[in-house]
């Protein structure tokens, strides 16, 4: 009597799937990682802004100007005047960016991602 044996491995079918399935991945992550590349430095600015000397004097304007600066060397398009905001309660003032990226992924299908950060500093300004 012949013995049956069992089938090994993967058919060509699944092999074609699987590959179509990490090129779809591979496609969505090539779309996003520059978006939170992106995050992550807007985050290093603003927390570089909070530390640098004399940022507790200093005015919106002022301020924005040297969030804007650091966006401009990094070739940061993302992130507006209207997405920086500034709160000061007491001695402690609130720096925070939130903003809206749009990112295309797969033929009409695009990627809506928000991003919110905030940093405290210390408010040295006459008030």
């Amino acid at each position: 009597m012949r013995k049956l044996r069992s089938q090994r491995g993967m058919s060509l079918i699944s092999i074609i799937l699987l590959l179509g399935v990490i090129g779809v991945l591979a496609t969505i992550g090539a779309r996003l990682i520059p978006v939170y590349i992106n995050y992550y430095n807007v985050r290093s600015i603003m927390q570089e802004v909070a530390k640098s000397p004399g940022i507790g004097n200093k005015n919106f304007s002022q301020v924005f100007y040297a969030i804007q600066t650091r966006l401009t060397i990094n070739n940061i398009n993302s992130v507006t005047e209207k997405d920086i905001s500034m709160k000061t309660v007491g001695n402690q003032t609130t720096l925070a960016v939130k903003y809206t990226v749009e990112t295309p992924l797969l033929g009409n299908v695009d990627a809506l991602v928000h991003f919110d950060y905030s940093v405290h500093y210390k408010n040295t300004r006459n008030q």
